[in-house]
C-alpha cells in the first residue's frame, strides 16, 4: 500500500512500492518507477522512465528527468534538479539523453545541480549548493561550483 496526496498527478504506467508517499502538487510521468518506502516530497517533479530505488528520501522541489536512475537509501535535499542533456538549445531536441546513476547510500543536499552523464558512487556526500559536472568516486565528500572534492568521508 503507497500515499498519492489528492492533488499530486500520476500518470499512466507507474510502479509505486508499498510504504511509499508522494506529497501535494508532485507529478511522476508514466513509465517511471518508484521503490519501497520512498517520501516524494511537495512540488516534485519525476520524468518519464526515471528509476528510484527502496528507501530513497527526496525533499521538496526537486526535478529528476529522463536518464536517471537512483538506488537505495539515497537523500536528495530540497530544490535539486538533475539535467539530462549537457548542451542544451532552445527549439531543438536532444538526440539521446545521458544517463545519470546515483549508486546506493549518497547524500545530495538542497539546491544541487547534478548535470547529466555522471555517476556518484556509493556513499558519497554532496554538498548544499553544489553543482556536480563530473563523477564523484566512492565515499568522499564533495561541494562547490563545479563540485570538488573536499575530504574523504
Amino acid at each position: 500500500m503507497f500515499n498519492i496526496a489528492k492533488n499530486a498527478i500520476v500518470e499512466d504506467d507507474v510502479s509505486i512500492g508499498d510504504g511509499t508517499s508522494v506529497w501535494y502538487f508532485s507529478h511522476i510521468r508514466h513509465n517511471a518507477k518508484i521503490g519501497r518506502n520512498c517520501n516524494i516530497g511537495d512540488y516534485c517533479y519525476i520524468d518519464k522512465k526515471v528509476i528510484i530505488g527502496d528507501d530513497v528520501k527526496m525533499g521538496n522541489k526537486v526535478s529528476i528527468y529522463e536518464g536517471a536512475i537512483i538506488k537505495d537509501r539515497v537523500f536528495i535535499g530540497n530544490g535539486t534538479s538533475f539535467t539530462n542533456v549537457r548542451k542544451p538549445f532552445a527549439y531543438k531536441k536532444a538526440k539521446k539523453y545521458l544517463d545519470t546513476i546515483i549508486e546506493e547510500d549518497v547524500s545530495i543536499g538542497a539546491n544541487c545541480t547534478i548535470v547529466g552523464g555522471v555517476k556518484i558512487s556509493r556513499g558519497a556526500i554532496i554538498a548544499d549548493g553544489s553543482v556536480v559536472i563530473s563523477d564523484v568516486p566512492e565515499r568522499v565528500f564533495v561541494g562547490g561550483t563545479p563540485a570538488k572534492k573536499l575530504k574523504d568521508e
